[in-house]
Order: structure tokens, then sequence, then C-alpha cells
């Protein structure tokens, strides 16, 4: 039997990896429930409670927590622990200019992101957000419409997360920027990763991860509880060029970090989509077909560079 021809495996992928798989449970002030063959495999966090600033601490941004195919086990981390503003699939810039001030909405520091609604749609659902100046009072410096779609891909994923954002000020111009530690689209694992065990798959030979820009995809293989996972970022070409990547920690917070700017007619705009599998999957013919099926293109499968986590360095001893 031939294989069939790449255009019709690859429509035929989209298609699969399109069909809509879940549905989504609004609790209002709460979280979004995305549910999955009877399973709740996403959780959208929406709480924003400032009655205390431990209320604040656990509340001040939206994002999304992943399960795994059961439901049981919760894959990505909330608050507190180890950087407690690393949680689930978030969004944020540590270093956004407006009005000549610059605001920290990656840390949180004096301002918060607020989700302000929801609105479900065939396929997922679209959070309207409010990033907050200095005070609740003010003005928010950026709206954002944030939205994702949810599939269930064909094996080995179980999962598809595609995000959809639009960041835009008042008026004026806003210039978003940070580093690819502190800003961006970015997925944290659980706290209880076994960080000795990541790794990192790029595309691409002798891949430089701190120097390249704009990689086309990226995936981790991440241990939770002592079972193996594995999250692939694909990245649109429509997306902002000189595109940077985290794509190294031991703790499994990797992503994307573009920079530019955005005015109300010219919204700064990201479109990113996440695949989990159960296991420790490296088919790069497979991350390949994924992203040519995401990203409209035809391109061959690349050689792959392989890099276990770069590990904490030993601390020094205390002196006496």
């Amino acid at each position: 039997m031939r294989p069939l021809p790449l255009a019709f495996a690859l429509s035929t992928l989209l298609c699969v990896s399109q069909a809509l798989a879940a549905d989504v449970k609004v609790t209002p002030n709460e979280a979004v429930d995305v549910i999955q063959d009877g399973k709740t495999v996403a959780r959208f966090m929406t709480a924003h409670d400032v009655s205390t600033p431990a209320k604040r601490l656990e509340t001040y941004k939206p994002y999304l927590h992943v399960f795994d195919a059961s439901g049981a086990l919760r894959l990505t981390k909330g608050p507190g622990f180890e950087y407690t503003h690393h949680r689930g699939i978030m969004v944020g810039f540590m270093k956004i200019t407006v009005d000549g001030k610059t605001y920290d909405r990656w840390h949180m520091v004096k301002g918060d992101q607020v989700v302000t609604a929801i609105n479900p749609t065939a396929d997922g659902f679209v959070a309207s957000i409010d990033w907050q100046g200095a005070t609740a009072q003010e003005k928010p410096i950026l709206t954002e419409e944030r939205a994702f779609k949810f599939s269930k891909p064909a094996a080995p994923f179980y999962f598809g997360i595609e995000l959809t954002t639009a960041l835009k000020p008042d008026h004026g111009e806003a210039k978003i920027d940070g580093d690819p530690e502190h800003a961006g689209a970015q997925f944290r694992p659980s706290e209880k990763i076994e960080g000795a065990k990541t790794t990192y798959v790029y595309p691409g030979k002798d891949v430089l991860i701190h120097k390249v820009r704009d990689l086309t995809w990226v995936a981790e293989v991440f241990t939770i509880e002592g079972k193996a996972f594995t999250a692939l970022l694909l990245n649109h070409p429509s997306n902002p060029k000189d595109t940077a990547f985290s794509a190294y920690r031991d703790y499994g917070r990797f992503g994307a970090f573009p920079k530019g700017v955005a005015t109300p007619e010219a919204p700064f705009k990201l479109h990113y989509k996440w695949l989990l599998a159960e296991g420790d999957v490296r088919d790069a013919a497979l991350f390949q077909q994924a992203y040519n099926a995401f990203a409209g293109t035809n391109e061959p499968t690349p050689a792959v560079t392989v890099m276990l986590a770069e590990q904490p360095k030993p601390k020094a001893p205390a002196k006496k």
C-alpha cells in the first residue's frame, strides 16, 4: 500500500486534532473547567480576591492548569512553592511601558491581571482580562482577549490547547518587553517535577537554546510522581519575529518570549498551541507533522538537538 500524500496526511491530522473534544463549565469568579471524555483535563483559574495579602498572592493572575488524561493528576503548578508567580500556562511580561511608566505584569508588582468576563465558544472560551496599572482605580494599562480552543489530537497526544491573545492599551502605545525568563507565554509543570529527568528537544542540529530565535517548536519531557509526560509547544509563524525561548530549566518552565509594541489600532497578538502526551515522546517527525498542520506549512522533518535540563549549581557551603 502506498503511503498517503503528505498534504492529505497533514489535512487528516489537522481534522482529527481539531475535532470538538471538550465541554467547558464556568464557575463565576472561580474557574472554568475543561471536560474531555467526562474528565476534567484543564482548569482556567479566574478568581481575584484582594481581601487579604495572602488571598491576593493566590489570585493575582489567571492561568490554565493541565491534568493527565484521567483527570486525577495535576501536571501544572499553582501558587506557592518555588517561584510562586509560576503557574500553569500563563501569559505575562516583566517590562510594559505605557506613558513613560514601566510595569511588571509577570511578578504582579503593584497590579494584577483580572478576568472581567468569560464567553464560552464552540470549542473553548474567551477570557477578557484587565492588566491593572499601579492601582485598581486607574484605567488598565492593557486589556486582553485571551482565547482558548481545546481538541483531542491523534495519538500519542491526548489533549490540545490552542491559545490566541491580543493585548492593547487604551491610548497611545505600550512597549511589551522583558526577558526569556520573565515574559511571554509559558508552561510551568507541577512543583512535584523530578528536575534531574527533565529533557528538552529542539528542531535543528546543535541548537544553542540561549541564542537561537524563532524556533518552530520545542518539546519537553518531564516527570511527575514517577510518570513521564511530553508537552509540545508550537510557535505559529504569525507571531513576532526574533522570539527567544526559555527551555532549559530543570523545574520545567518553558515557553516563548516575543516582544513588540501595542496600540489600540494594532494590538500585540500571539498564537501558540500545546499538545500533551502521556509518556516520553521524542518523535521529530511527529512533532514536525503537528507543526505543519498548525502552521499550514509543508516543511521536512529536521534533525534535532536533545538536551537534559540545566541543573542548578551546588550551593557553596556556609561559612563557619
